[in-house]
């Protein structure tokens, strides 16, 4: 599978996953630092692809295809959509 290059630097050479994974860190930790979020509120780069895939519109389908993953049960590990269900009826 291609991967795309979602971050780049200035120069436009893509960003190791590495150093993405600093910055991400240092961003987090100043933004707690300055009281934007607080510790418990603390995001994860993991916990933003659960959010892009749950926040993703359409079926399974489309959200595997969002995400990229190759299998439908890897795309439902990562969907943390609720089934909307029709209350009981009263008798």
């Amino acid at each position: 599978m291609h991967q795309s290059t979602v971050f780049c630097w200035l120069t436009g050479n893509s960003m190791a996953m590495s150093s993405f994974e600093s910055a991400w860190q240092r961003f987090i930790t100043t933004a707690i630092r300055l009281g934007v979020i607080e510790q418990q509120d603390r995001l994860s780069l993991h916990w933003l692809k659960h959010r892009g895939v749950t926040d993703t519109v359409g079926n399974q389908g489309d959200k595997q295809d969002a995400a990229g993953h190759q299998s439908p049960p890897t795309t439902g590990r990562y969907d943390y959509d609720l089934p909307v269900v029709k209350p009981p009826r009263r008798r």
